[in-house]
């Protein structure tokens, strides 16, 4: 057998990085993508290309930052219990987040992010989003933990919400949940709901949430549409 026949073996033969398994416990930081404005994508080849918005967390440190991607395949918003493993590539430059690969169990694909980072924090308002100091940032998750750890706070209601047609985004006072159809915990008291999926008019509902399970079904109608 010819070298350059043995060298191309033992080449193949190699584990290769960029083909091995990602691991989630490598990926320390916490990031939660707010808000993604599509540039352009193409399926045939794989190719997705977007901006957009999100908080990173590191430990009890959290930052604002903006974001530009080129990758193998999309990078959506995350609800507020499911944030994406990531980890520095380049400090406050460069961001690999980790998301599950569709279709497998414990497979997960990388997708690199180039970002701006702010010194405050995003936070939702009902449709719109802000930047706020560190400060006031603080001081309102004291006061939702406050709320939570009250002694005499009833029971959550779980919620059922579905839409026709299904896999539209679920925000709850402003904070993206999820898709639909999903069953969510909510605490008692009034809630904004709002069920959105592109093409389609916005479905809004104020709900005032009380013991027992709840179920809500978003018809939702095409834009254009009399």
């Amino acid at each position: 057998m010819k070298l350059s026949s043995l060298l191309l073996v033992g080449f193949l033969l190699l584990p290769l990085p960029s083909l091995a398994a990602k691991d989630p416990a490598d990926y320390p930081l916490k990031v939660y993508i707010i808000q993604v404005a599509w540039g352009s994508h193409n399926l045939r080849y794989e190719e997705y290309k977007a901006t957009g918005r999100g908080n990173v967390w590191d430990g009890e440190t959290v930052h604002a930052f903006d974001f530009t991607y080129d990758c193998g395949f999309p990078v959506r918003r995350t609800a507020a219990n499911q944030p994406l493993p990531a980890k520095w590539k380049k400090s406050q430059v460069r961001l690999d987040v980790l998301a599950d690969k569709i279709g497998t169990n414990n497979k997960y694909q990388e997708c690199e992010l180039h970002t701006t980072v702010h010194s405050g924090v995003y936070v939702v308002n009902e449709s719109s989003i802000s930047e706020v100091p560190q400060e006031e940032f603080r001081k309102r998750r004291e006061q939702r933990e406050a709320a939570r750890n009250q002694s005499d706070k009833p029971a959550a209601s779980k919620v059922s919400v579905a839409s026709t047609p299904d896999s539209a985004e679920i925000e709850i006072d402003g904070e993206f949940m999820g898709n639909t159809p999903s069953v969510l915990e909510l605490d008692p008291g009034e809630h904004s709901i709002a069920v959105r999926k592109a093409g389609y008019k916005p479905w809004e509902k104020k709900l005032k949430v009380t013991a027992g399970d709840i179920k809500l079904n978003a018809e939702l109608e095409a834009e254009g549409a009399k």
